[in-house]
């Protein structure tokens, strides 16, 4: 009850006793979600390829409900005419029962053994009609079929790929940060989502067990909220969301009640995520700069995008009404694969966070991936515009026959456009977030000036700076050579140079040789270095090589004269028998 009156504004680590039962229970979830995408796997290869088929063999279509309800009416050309979201109600005079799901369907009219029989169908107004069926061969071209094959294997193919990018983050959730209450909600709400998604979804719906989607999405959509709010470290920021912990329940039951509007209910569910979702924009802006902040970074992106797709797969979805025979196949493939491949970058994106994967390519990967949308969005305006304009122009001076011409041209004039635009948006991208070698781009002069004023002990910070910008360290170490052997210059992120975190270890040297050495970590992310982060320090390790060792030689002067000056000093003042002072 206080839970509910005063919630936390922290959420608890698991206990070890707690967090033993709770994966016990996460295995059995885990199995029970495997097991279902590998039957609906299995169930929806065989509807596409024989249930379906055979009952359009028959002359008739069916479509289902959310909620399981078969309808069943006649295909075009067909008479009598049966219109779309009619009620099967009897096969040669015996009755259906109303909870029939279509695999039943589709034995009972192969049950006629091909002979003439008749369906009762009851339609949206209320009459009967009786329809003669007999089972022929459908006539379907090999372009078709090919199209058919092209198709259900896209949908399947994006539909196991979001599946297993679910069950895989899961998995490494549960098994990395068994403690993290963030981690295990996540990782149970992945799971549940890996359940109720495509195929899964057209096996609970088509078996007329619709009522598990509704169960599974209060589960989803509530330990989704509370764990976004809550992410990455269990504190809810701002502190209104921990109101989530007990308000989120009812919402959930809202958002999954039958009886109301799905469109509706899954746009408003979508548009609650996204809500949640852009408080990670705030804890973002409050983060330091750190591990920390690239994790909300990846979260952000991940959930950003992916509930930006899936909400789009739902608004188009809402946009094609009601009536299944007005579908578009083009459109209804468009929004399963928008639908699953959002899932997917939704997962990944946590996934990554959370178990810290490379976690310093969040910027890179982020700007470079609005570029590529800020370059589709500006062809795709040009090419519209221009076509439209185009085709105008031409067909009012050719005629209507030059159409085709019309849309090469806009395409032509696409392309011409795409090149220029590409070369300037990721230019700029480069420049502002590049990798590890634009991070460095400058850094030779700068070291070549220090060189000439700073001391070695301040290049070799700043050198560390330099390289902490670049590829992250965790730690990292400038030893120079000297007579008694390398004394460490800088330090950053540990105490010692000797320390054992420093595994990399890398001669500083130049044209003229050896100067010292330099010793780093593994990245702050716990990743090894890519080939490309090394290859940036490698370039600018002769640089700091030769900036230190010409700060060396100028320090060693400098030094050796003020000795001389203090020595002439102590010689004057001798020779005029007072105290000497300092030069």
């Amino acid at each position: 009850m206080s839970a509910v009156l005063r919630p936390p504004v922290r959420l608890r680590a698991i206990p070890d006793r707690a967090a033993k039962w709770l994966r016990i229970a996460w295995y059995i979830c885990a199995a029970l979600a495997a097991l279902t995408v590998a039957v609906s796997t299995l169930y929806a290869v065989r509807a596409s390829y024989s249930i379906q088929p055979l009952i359009q063999e028959h002359g008739l279509d069916f479509d289902l409900t959310t909620e399981g309800g078969l309808q069943v009416y006649t295909m075009p050309g067909k008479s009598p005419r049966a219109a779309p979201g009619s009620k099967l109600v009897a096969i040669d005079g015996k009755p259906v029962p109303a909870d029939l799901v279509v695999s039943d369907l589709a034995k009972r009219l192969d049950a006629t053994r091909g002979r003439p029989a008749s369906v009762t169908l009851r339609q949206p107004d209320g009459q009967l009609v009786a329809v003669p069926v007999e089972r022929r061969p459908l006539d379907v071209s090999q372009a078709q079929r090919t199209n058919r094959d092209i198709r259900i294997g896209a949908r399947m193919v994006a539909a196991l790929l979001a599946c297993s990018a679910l069950l895989l983050c899961s998995l490494l959730l549960a098994l990395r940060r068994p403690n993290d209450p963030v981690a295990m909600m996540l990782a149970f709400a992945f799971l549940a989502l890996a359940g109720s998604i495509d195929p899964p979804m057209q096996y609970w719906i088509w078996t007329n067990q619709a009522v598990v989607l509704d169960v599974l999405g209060v589960f989803i959509f509530y330990l989704l909220i509370v764990g976004l709010a809550a992410f990455p470290d269990g504190v809810f920021v701002p502190r209104l969301l921990r109101w989530l912990l007990p308000l989120g329940v009812p919402l959930a039951v809202l958002t999954s009640m039958p009886g109301v509007d799905e469109d509706i209910q899954g746009i408003a569910s979508l548009l609650v995520l996204l809500g949640v979702a852009a408080s990670l924009f705030i804890r973002l802006r409050r983060q330091p700069a750190g591990i920390a902040r690239q994790q909300i970074k990846w979260a952000a992106f991940g959930f950003g995008v992916g509930l930006t797709m899936i909400l789009g797969a739902l608004v188009l979805a809402a946009a094609q009404g009601d009536d299944p025979s007005a579908y578009s196949i083009v459109a209804s493939t468009i929004i399963l694969l928008s639908f699953s491949l959002g899932v997917a970058v939704m997962a990944a994106g946590l996934l990554v966070a959370l178990i810290r994967f490379r976690l310093w390519e969040a910027d890179t990967v982020i700007t470079r991936s609005a570029a590529y949308a800020v370059v589709t969005v500006i062809v795709g305006v040009v090419w519209a515009a221009s076509s439209d304009l185009v085709k105008l122009v031409i067909t009012e001076v050719l005629g209507h026959e030059s159409e085709a011409g019309a849309t090469t041209v806009g395409a032509i004039i696409a392309a011409g456009v795409f090149s220029p635009t590409q070369s300037a948006v990721l230019g700029w991208t480069r420049k502002r977030f590049g990798g590890p070698l634009d991070r460095i781009e400058g850094a030779a002069q700068r070291l070549k000036t220090w060189g000439l004023n700073e001391t070695p002990e301040e290049i070799a910070v700043r050198s560390l700076g330099i390289i902490d910008e670049a590829v992250h360290p965790a730690a990292a170490a400038i030893c120079l050579d000297t007579p008694q052997g390398r004394d460490a210059l800088a330090v950053r992120g540990i105490e010692s140079a000797e320390d054992r975190k420093l595994i990399e270890r890398l001669p500083l040297a130049d044209e003229e040789g050896s100067v010292g050495e330099l010793r780093l970590g593994r990245r702050s992310d716990g990743n090894r270095y890519n080939r490309q982060e090394l290859e940036a320090v490698r370039q600018l390790i002769p640089h700091i090589a030769d900036a230190l060792r010409v700060a060396r030689g100028r320090h060693s002067r400098e030094s050796q004269m003020q000795q001389q000056l203090e020595a002439m000093a102590a010689r004057l003042a001798q020779l005029e028998g007072g105290a000497p002072r300092p030069a």
